[in-house]
């Protein structure tokens, strides 16, 4: 067993407690599923895609039409490597050809499952596709339910630990909370169900009517999102220094003692200039995975993250760093240098408050709010590229200071 087909089987144990074993055709490592205590009764089975040893989604095998949903919603806002393999992927399942080529399975048996949980919470049928993604920190099951026509309803998410479950927590209190915001433009799941599965927090929102009608948000389409967003509890000016955000970064890289990097980003928060900037709320991971856009709206989803009182501008600088390291860490850094400048200069984040001066401190600040996270997280852990902030985050930050130190100039 390699470390994926150890967190599959772990990830059994969670959403089917009454027993999911890895295995091909009705063997399971030298042992069998658990017989039925029902003649009637069946044993489901579920196809890790690609394979047990590298799996990123997980489909029902008797159920072809959710399977093939579930492979076309996850592959959405992907690269077009992606999307061509999940187009493949989509024919094979829709055909019936995909189970006869996958040979992998994960057999669950019988029993109170967590489709059964989702069921009474949702009053009807629901079928499962998830989604598992690569390794890292926060990686967590992220369940599409549909209907057995393979009509999406909703999604779930299931905590699989501490960080997860702390994450599904955050998440349904921002959709609590969003719920009463005010945002002209931007549309945001609606809370359907919310407790606990395996004693575990489980949350269920609605499925947003994301697909072939939608893209990527044009960059006037971001920025108008990423106010609103900021403006969820009001926008404020206010020091940097005196403020509560100064106080709450320190106090993260404070619980960061022990590791190398907090004394140089202790350094690196010390040095910026004591700046007037706009403070608002941001989503916290707003990339191309988390949203989508027609000419009219925005869809945004994944809100585990939402914080009130941040610079403005982070979420408009996370986003842009996401897309310019599509291509490779290194190269992506130096073109977001200056991309992201390029954005927080825009006349609607001028608009907005932040000044043009001020633009190098807070990329400099969402460096050094992006680290803590990772290190926190333990993102370098799980093999993230841009968890190894040694590589990158930290010289970048530190050309920074140097900009903010000669740019920010005279308070106005």
């Amino acid at each position: 067993m390699n470390g994926e087909t150890t967190y599959l089987t772990d990830l059994a144990e969670v959403l089917w407690p009454c027993g999911g074993l890895l295995g091909r055709g009705a063997e399971c490592a030298g042992r069998r599923v658990p017989a039925p205590e029902h003649p009637a009764a069946h044993v489901r089975e579920y196809l890790p895609v690609p394979s047990a040893h590298n799996p990123r989604v997980i489909l029902p095998v008797t159920n072809r039409y959710a399977a093939a949903r579930g492979i076309a919603a996850f592959a959405q806002r992907h690269s077009f490597r992606e999307r061509v393999r999940a187009a493949l992927l989509t024919t094979a399942f829709a055909s019936g050809v995909a189970p006869l080529l996958l040979r992998d399975r994960l057999h669950v048996g019988t029993g109170h499952t967590i489709e059964h949980a989702l069921g009474a919470a949702l009053d009807r049928d629901v079928v499962i596709a998830i989604h598992v993604g690569p390794p890292r920190a926060n990686r967590k099951p992220v369940l599409l339910l549909l209907t057995p026509a393979g009509r999406a309803v909703g999604y779930a998410k299931v905590g699989v630990n501490e960080l997860t479950s702390r994450l599904v927590r955050a998440e349904t209190r921002a959709l609590r909370r969003l719920a009463e915001a005010h945002l002209p433009d931007v549309t945001v799941p609606r809370l359907m169900y919310e407790g606990e599965w395996n004693g575990r927090p489980l949350l269920v929102q609605e499925a947003l009517p994301v697909g072939d009608q939608t893209d990527r948000p044009t960059r006037r389409q971001l920025l108008r999102c990423v106010l609103q967003i900021a403006a969820v509890d009001g926008i404020a000016e206010g020091e940097l220094r005196t403020g509560p955000y100064w106080a709450h970064l320190e106090r993260r890289i404070d619980a960061l003692a022990g590791r190398p990097e907090a004394p140089r980003l202790r350094k690196a928060l010390e040095s910026l200039p004591d700046v007037r900037l706009p403070f608002g709320a941001w989503h916290g991971d707003l990339t191309r995975w988390n949203i989508a856009g027609t000419p009219r709206r925005a869809f945004v989803w994944d809100w585990e993250r939402l914080e009130s009182g941040v610079p403005l501008g982070m979420d408009a600088l996370h986003y842009e760093l996401n897309e310019c390291v599509q291509g490779g860490v290194q190269a992506g850094v130096q073109r977001w240098l200056d991309s992201g400048a390029r954005l927080l200069c825009d006349p609607l984040v001028a608009e907005a408050g932040l000044r043009p001066q001020a633009v190098p401190v807070v990329m400099a600040l969402y460096l050094v709010d992006l680290a803590t996270r990772y290190l926190q997280d333990r993102q370098d852990e799980a093999g993230s590229p841009l968890a190894a902030v040694d590589d990158w985050l930290l010289p970048a930050l530190e050309g920074l200071g140097e900009r903010a130190a000669h740019e920010s100039g005279p308070r106005r």
